[in-house]
């Protein structure tokens, strides 16, 4: 009886070995699999940090949104601050090229020029006035015509909220300021 449980338990220990060999070279291959897919599709890629540091060079810039775009070809859509204004530019993520780079005018193709030099508050100002009312980051800013009153129009980012602020660009005035859905 003795001998049989020797042998039962022997097998038991050459089944447990065979499973825990099984299993760790299924790990090794599936781990290796994932790490090899990760790399093929990271491989020549700018990474964010870098995609961000070199157009801001570029262009003498503030990133001030920046969101990665998975179609094919890879790449980084920006919102960048200059002197000029916003800019929206798109970067291959692989070669660092830009792909496209687009002013935000401010200046509607239907506003006049008129409109335009009758704002008594610059962008800059809006922008601080906006950041009075909410502290975060603005990530974007145009002046339009509402309603037949020219305004800024801010977006500002407060850590995951965003914030639509609306400042008349004649008073000062904070005519909007509303939690964006």
């Amino acid at each position: 009886m003795k001998k049989r449980w020797s042998a039962i338990k022997e097998g038991i220990i050459q089944r447990k070995k065979v499973i825990m060999t099984v299993s760790m070279a299924s790990v090794l291959l599936f781990g290796g699999a994932a790490g090899t897919a990760v790399y093929a599709v990271n491989k020549g890629n700018l990474s964010e940090d870098e995609a961000v540091k070199m157009i801001s060079e570029k262009l003498g810039g503030e990133v001030t949104q920046f969101e990665k775009d998975w179609d094919q070809p890879m790449t980084y859509e920006m919102t960048v601050k200059t002197k000029e204004g916003y800019q929206d530019v798109d970067v291959d993520a692989e070669k660092g090229e830009i792909l496209s780079q687009e002013m935000e005018d401010g200046d509607d193709e239907d506003m006049s020029t008129q409109a335009v030099e009758a704002a008594k508050i610059s962008s800059d100002q809006a922008e601080k006035i906006a950041l009075k009312a909410v502290d975060g980051q603005v990530t974007d800013a145009e002046l339009d015509s509402e309603n037949g009153t020219l305004v800024y129009e801010l977006e500002i980012k407060q850590g995951l909220k965003e914030y639509d602020v609306v400042v008349d660009a004649t008073t000062g005035k904070i005519l909007k300021n509303q939690l964006d859905d």
